[in-house]
């Protein structure tokens, strides 16, 4: 990203999350104080009060039927980068910590990295002065990578990550006792050859201005697992005013590390942060609110049943479908106000991966009171009857809805191919939604294709092309009433073709039993939702062959309801248009599901 009024403004709403997060005093919501980070710890380096080595403990924890890291805040931003020796302080890799690497490729540059973490660690031991750290800086002085080989099968299953140091005896880690932020900071600056002064971007105010914006941002997906940089120049084309690198857009020391820590916290979040299309997608109001703590149950699909923390999710879970039922029946409060009278501020960043760097996707910036009027009118465009246990229909299925149907050797649909799914259809879905604005016009034509190649007239397609109808038809001021399930009175053509279809594909199938390896809708629903007047006269015929195969109560049933959606009709069309084909498709939908649902069903649904 490089800078400019919108990307200011997307690190300044950063900063003052972090702000907000600080300020809260909140034990389960605690963020990276300033001259610290937050890194994953597999592994613990004993020591005796002397300096000798007592044992290499792991840190590693069970979480299922996986061994994972523990969370630790160390003192430091993060690991500097770098291709030069660059050792953290009271913490870091094998390599530097002891000189041994598993399966090492290049023994000299393990060696060189465990001498500059020696040589950087006895350089501070007056200034510290503390017992803990001079017994770290006396086995740092006695050992030597040869001695890490003698162990080298225990080291080899603990040393995943990064490590820390303990006295035995002691209940805390070394770097708890005589960590000094200040003294973190006066040997991390030592390194920088340049030192630069002026007005921040972000706070306003002069202050020291970053030469790279870190700790780096991880987790957003397909970035490098070290993390990329949301704010960066990597090429002098790039660069302006006889400024370098970040300089060109300056943002303070302090505001760097408040944007980054509040971006990684969000990143680190599962209700925060949600995956959609290629774009890793975060957000956060400027005060607590119902709708920030369960926004991502819109997008994302539910958790699983097996998850690792399912008491807390799950009610999470409940509350969001809550919450997002009311919005879609226009039920319950939608106000939401700050103690001082102010409208809550939301906002959303989607992010996607760029090299080294991170590209901006989305960003939107709203009322909370009137996203969630966005969201309640999205789904009821998009509300549409025959949804599994009436679960919220996400963003996340929609967009996985415009990939290839794929189906087990029986021919059973099993899920949808989503490797050709385009990514900034997802990032466009998201900004109509989130903007209140039309669909984009690709989505329906995308799934109408799909139907017309897979024959998968699944909820979310059908869902979905009922949301583009209705929507787009009112922004252009002609309001269009689609209902939720079967609308017997309706007398549009394209409707009623695609009625008609269904009850010549369901005749068919009853005359086949359990014999039919196709049917019509494999061979004709393409040509049929385009070119009814080609097509229908040719079926109708065959429907007669079918019907005469039927036992005479069950072939009056059908004829019935086949001839109550042709007197409906005075003539096929000759030519579909996209939206026409798209009341095709609902037509189908509506009555095949009305087929196969039980009159119980059919009337519980109408009382909701």
């Amino acid at each position: 990203m490089r800078g400019g009024g919108g990307g200011c403004m997307i690190l300044q709403r950063l900063a003052e999350h972090y702000d907000r997060i600080a300020a809260s005093g909140d034990d389960n919501n605690q963020i990276v104080p300033p001259g610290f980070s937050q890194q994953k710890i597999s592994f613990c380096v004993v020591l005796e009060s002397d300096g000798r080595l007592n044992a290499v403990q792991s840190m590693q924890q069970q979480k299922g039927r996986v061994l994972v890291a523990t969370r630790m805040l160390l003192p430091g931003q993060g690991k500097p980068s770098g291709s030069k020796p660059n050792p953290c302080f009271l913490w870091d890799n094998a390599a530097y910590m002891l000189g041994y690497k598993a399966k090492d490729p290049n023994p000299s540059t393990t060696r060189k990295q465990f001498a500059a973490f020696r040589n950087k660690h006895l350089g501070l031991e007056e200034k510290v002065g503390h017992p803990s750290f001079k017994a770290v800086c006396t086995f740092l002085r006695d050992w030597t990578p040869d001695k890490a080989l003698e162990i080298d099968e225990e080291l080899a299953k603990v040393t995943t990550n990064f490590g820390v140091f303990r006295i035995a005896g002691e209940m805390q880690y070394v770097h708890e006792l005589v960590a000094l932020p200040d003294i973190v900071e006066d040997s991390e600056k030592a390194s920088e050859s340049v030192n630069e002064e002026g007005v921040c971007l972000v706070s306003g105010i002069r202050g020291q201005i970053a030469r790279l914006h870190e700790p780096k941002i991880k987790g957003v997906a397909d970035t490098q697992p070290g993390g990329a940089l949301l704010v960066s120049f990597n090429a002098s084309a790039y660069e302006s005013y006889g400024k370098s690198q970040s300089y060109n857009a300056p943002v303070s020391e302090a505001a760097a590390f408040r944007y980054t820590v509040a971006l990684n916290h969000l990143l680190e979040r599962r209700d925060r942060r949600v995956s959609l299309g290629d774009s890793t997608v975060v957000f956060w109001a400027d005060h607590a609110s119902v709708l920030e703590d369960c926004l991502s149950e819109f997008f994302a699909d539910p958790l699983p049943k097996d998850d690792a923390v399912v008491e807390e999710d799950q009610e999470r879970v409940r509350q969001a479908r809550i919450l997002l039922t009311q919005l879609r029946d226009g039920t319950g409060e939608t106000k939401i106000d700050t103690n001082d009278g102010r409208p809550t501020k939301f906002f959303l960043l989607g992010l996607s991966p760029n090299a080294s760097r991170i590209s901006v996707r989305l960003w939107v910036e709203a009322d909370a009171a009137e996203l969630q009027h966005r969201l309640g009118q999205h789904l009821r465009d998009i509300a549409l009857a025959g949804n599994r246990n009436d679960e919220i229909l996400t963003l996340q299925r929609i967009v996985r809805a415009t990939g290839r149907a794929e189906r087990d050797p029986k021919g059973k649909f099993k899920g949808f191919n989503t490797e050709n799914v385009s990514p900034k259809l997802a990032g466009d879905l998201a900004r109509s939604v989130l903007m209140g604005a039309a669909y984009p016009q690709s989505l329906l034509s995308t799934m109408l294709r799909r139907i017309h190649s897979d024959g998968e007239v699944a909820y979310a397609r059908a869902a979905a092309i009922k949301a583009c109808l209705v929507r787009n038809s009112r922004l252009r001021g002609n309001p269009l009433e689609v209902s939720t399930m079967l609308d017997p009175n309706s007398t549009d053509p394209a409707y009623c073709c695609g009625r008609a279809f269904a009850l010549l594909e369901v005749i068919q199938k009853d005359s086949a039993g359990d014999g039919l390896n196709r049917t019509i809708k494999d061979s004709y629903f393409s040509s049929a939702s385009t070119t009814p007047s080609l097509v229908f006269p040719r079926l109708c015929r065959l429907s007669q062959h079918h019907l005469a195969k039927l036992d005479t109560g069950h072939r009056i049933h059908r004829e019935k309801q086949l001839g109550e959606v042709l007197n409906k009709l005075t003539v096929f069309p000759r030519l579909l248009s996209l939206e026409d084909q798209g009341k095709f498709v609902l037509g189908y939908f509506h009555q095949t599901k009305d087929i196969y649902t039980s009159k119980k069903d059919k009337e519980e649904g109408a009382n909701q």
